[in-house]
């Protein structure tokens, strides 16, 4: 029932955070961006002629160039595409959408559909992926394959759809590899196959993938912040710690560097400075679940309960799957003890999302002591004592439930155990509220 009970920080996932990422430009400043910065070029071969355009520069000439209607058909449709990807870009996902569904609906105005070539699948796929129409945009990102089985962006866009699908992790690597055949320095390959083995939990693969994205993008703070990922993935918090601060100096905005650098402070004591980086994290994502449940953490090691409580009621508010959230609002509501039918409540949630959480049956049986119910009690240390007969605070609280019951001698022997495990497990328990037999 300490600290130590409850469960660990945790942390993004690439994948939760690296298609999110974009040129750090405000999301509205592209307006400021005068029409002579398209230089000689025109606003239509700015927009869908060129791969370098900053996106606040492709924006205006986008915008120019769907205004002035000089381009029509599946042009004036990637036009669109152009645009929301560099809304995206800029973090402006409201436009964004509203730029991939004009896409989608003005390939489908197409009279001659079979006149698409390859880049026109292609951007009908972007947009159709952006959205979310799964099936067609990869039906799209086959059909443009199909007529051009060099184009690596193709391969690489299947293969980040591909991967949203656990069960198809093995086609989007291949993917990724075939878009690395063909463009070997590619750093969103290297990112995303990363990810995929990460999730396949092939850590030697991933790291070497990682290793090299870093290499060839030293000042990419996406590269180093997966770099520090897959550092941690292998328990090497030092460096995970360190590559996660240097992301952080290149891009101070990183969200998900902030809060995975809280959860490693968490685990190293220094609670105040993770709630520094969780707190700098909620200013920039007010809703990021991850944020909120290490700052939860950290209240909760500072004892500073209702604050816990707090921050992980947001955490399951925004992910209703969370478990680990229910499992530590139960433990953080049984400590208190003024909310114990809702400490109760959370842990039966924690366990139908992971029935075999000890820790979690730990803390009910808790519950049941506080609430004079050792019978009950007993139910659940037997459960958690059944699976692993050598856990300290399900053996005393086992002890205490039996001698409740008229059980002493078999208790007394039950608390022996427990403190030759851990000898200071009975102020475990005296520490939140209940009494302890000598």
């Amino acid at each position: 029932m300490s600290v130590r009970a409850v469960a660990r920080p945790r942390i993004t996932s690439l994948l939760a955070i690296v298609t999110a990422l974009g040129v750090p430009v405000a999301a509205h400043a592209q307006r400021s961006v005068d029409l002579a910065a398209l230089a000689a070029d025109s606003p239509t071969t700015t927009c869908i002629g060129s791969t370098t355009t900053p996106p606040s520069v492709r924006i205006v000439a986008c915008s120019a160039a769907l205004d002035s209607k000089t381009i029509a058909g599946a042009d004036r449709a990637a036009a669109f595409v152009q645009r929301g990807q560099a809304y995206r870009a800029v973090r402006d996902e409201e436009r964004a959408q509203a730029d991939f569904r004009a896409a989608v609906a003005q390939f489908d105005s197409l009279t001659e559909p079979n006149r698409l070539n390859s880049a026109h699948f292609l951007q009908r796929a972007i947009a159709r992926h952006a959205i979310g129409d799964a099936v067609r945009a990869l039906a799209d990102y086959d059909a443009a394959l199909a007529q051009d089985p060099g184009n690596a962006r193709a391969h690489l866009d299947r293969g980040i759809l591909l991967a949203r699908d656990p069960a198809r992790l093995r086609e989007a690597i291949a993917a990724f590899d075939r878009a690395l055949a063909i463009v070997p320095d590619n750093v969103d390959s290297l990112l995303f196959r990363a990810d995929a083995h990460l999730r396949l939990s092939e850590l030697g693969a991933a790291k070497a993938d990682a290793q090299r994205a870093a290499m060839l993008s030293p000042n990419n703070p996406r590269t180093i912040f997966l770099r520090g990922y897959v550092a941690a993935r292998l328990g090497d918090n030092d460096q995970a710690f360190a590559d996660y601060s240097e992301a952080l100096k290149l891009d101070p905005r990183f969200t998900a560097a902030l809060v995975n650098r809280a959860a490693i402070l968490s685990t190293r004591g220094d609670h105040d400075a993770a709630l520094e980086d969780a707190n700098a994290a909620l200013e920039l994502d007010p809703d990021n679940v991850l944020a909120h449940y290490n700052r939860g953490y950290a209240h909760f090691a500072k004892h500073q309960y209702d604050d816990a409580i707090a921050d992980y009621s947001e955490a399951v508010r925004h992910d209703h799957t969370l478990v680990w959230a229910y499992a530590n609002r139960c433990l953080t509501r049984t400590i208190v003890g003024r909310d114990l039918a809702d400490a109760l409540a959370d842990c039966d949630r924690a366990l139908a999302l992971q029935p075999g959480n000890l820790e979690t049956r730990e803390t009910r049986g808790f519950i049941f002591l506080k609430r004079g119910q050792p019978e009950k009690a007993l139910e659940e240390y037997d459960a958690v004592l059944q699976a692993d007969p050598n856990r300290p605070l399900a053996l005393f609280g086992r002890g205490m439930a039996r001698r409740a019951t008229g059980q002493t001698a078999q208790g007394l022997a039950d608390e022996r155990a427990a403190r030759a495990l851990l000898p200071t497990v009975g102020q475990e328990f005296a520490r939140y509220g209940l009494e302890v037999p000598t």
